[in-house]
């Protein structure tokens, strides 16, 4: 890592440090409640880091900052790059000098990256701790695909509990979890879940925890808003650091299944399939992401003549592409800056219901 990437990791550690023993005292008198009283809280958060895999969600099929396809991109460059490299998100488009991204970023990391020398181009790179190994990643919100992390990168990673956006207290790093761990106790017993599962209380967060194994990912989680975020400092070698490729079956006949295994040659990279989420366009209602989505999910059937009515991760990216396109074919929707939130919904509802 650079100077400024360890700076940003050594910041979030030193400032969960700094809660450190107000934290464990809280975590110790939640244990006491459970029939867990005893156990080790730093084998707790151990398990909970090392059993997890570090997802980091994407759409392969989008177009980059500069027209390319992200797949492409990835195949050419090597690298996973963060949204100031790539100029495209998932979520806000705020990555540029003064945007949200950078001004909570700034806050998070206490001005690591704004630091003399540093450049944008070597932000961290987001994605979420896969804490109960879903198939679709940690938070499929933010892409229908992901990557996950070899275990040496733990250590280059910090972690919130909630979206960074929202200015999350709890921070932490791989040797100072405390205030996140914390944070999710308190989450359970205050609202009988834990992250998107229901019915969790913290004695039954505590026994996932000890009973949790890494192994094969076959449930689907749909998990779109609750997730302990991650941050991944420093460079992300698709061939040092990249340990598989989970793909939405989706794209099994498509052009990005070819670039996909290309990839997976090229850097060594096993490929997996996540069961395909669709549904009809016709069952797409405004309840759930807003009265424009409906609309969006019955045009990408027209306009790509979709005879299935199906919409799916492919489908919805194709769209995208289309409207970048040609957009006249879209314009009656609303402008680019519209479309593209209402393709995020869209895959929202994809993801959730799908």
């Amino acid at each position: 890592m650079r100077p400024y990437e360890e700076a940003a990791v050594a910041n979030v550690a030193a400032r969960a440090r700094e809660t450190a023993e107000r934290d464990a005292a809280a975590i110790r008198i939640i244990l006491e409640n459970t029939p867990h009283a005893g156990v080790d809280i730093e084998y707790l958060e151990n398990r909970l880091l090392t059993e997890c895999d570090v997802t980091l969600n994407f759409h392969p099929d989008r177009y980059s900052g500069n027209g390319r396809l992200i797949i492409e991109n990835l195949l050419g460059g090597g690298q996973y790059l963060c949204q100031f490299a790539t100029g495209t998100s998932n979520g806000g488009m705020t990555a540029f000098a003064g945007g949200d991204r950078d001004v909570w970023e700034r806050n998070m990391f206490r001005g690591a990256y704004h630091a003399e020398g540093t450049i944008f181009e070597n932000r961290p790179k987001y994605g979420g701790l896969n804490v109960f190994n879903y198939i679709d990643g940690a938070s499929a919100r933010f892409g229908s695909c992901f990557f996950t992390l070899k275990p040496h990168m733990l250590g280059r990673c910090t972690f919130a509990y909630g979206d960074s956006s929202t200015n999350p207290a709890a921070l932490g790093a791989k040797d100072n979890f405390h205030a996140v761990f914390l944070a999710i106790l308190q989450d359970t017993e205050k609202t009988g879940r834990m992250l998107n599962q229901a019915a969790f209380g913290a004695d039954k967060a505590i026994a996932y925890i000890l009973s949790m194994k890494k192994g094969e990912l076959i449930k689907i989680g749909r998990n779109l808003d609750d997730c302990i975020e991650t941050h991944v400092h420093g460079d992300i070698s698709l061939g040092d650091d990249i340990d598989g490729l989970y793909l939405d079956e989706s794209f099994r006949d498509t052009l990005i299944r070819e670039q996909a295994e290309s990839l997976s040659g090229k850097y060594d990279i096993g490929i997996h399939w996540i069961p395909e989420r669709k549904v009809d366009y016709r069952d797409v209602t405004d309840g759930f992401r807003g009265p424009a989505v409906p609309a969006l999910a019955k045009r990408a059937v027209k306009v790509l003549g979709i005879e299935s009515n199906r919409i799916n991760a492919a489908v919805i990216g194709a769209a995208s592409r289309s409207n970048l396109d040609n957009p006249e074919e879209w314009a009656d929707l609303g402008g680019e800056r519209e479309l593209f939130q209402y393709f995020k919904q869209l895959w929202h509802t994809v993801a959730y219901f799908g």
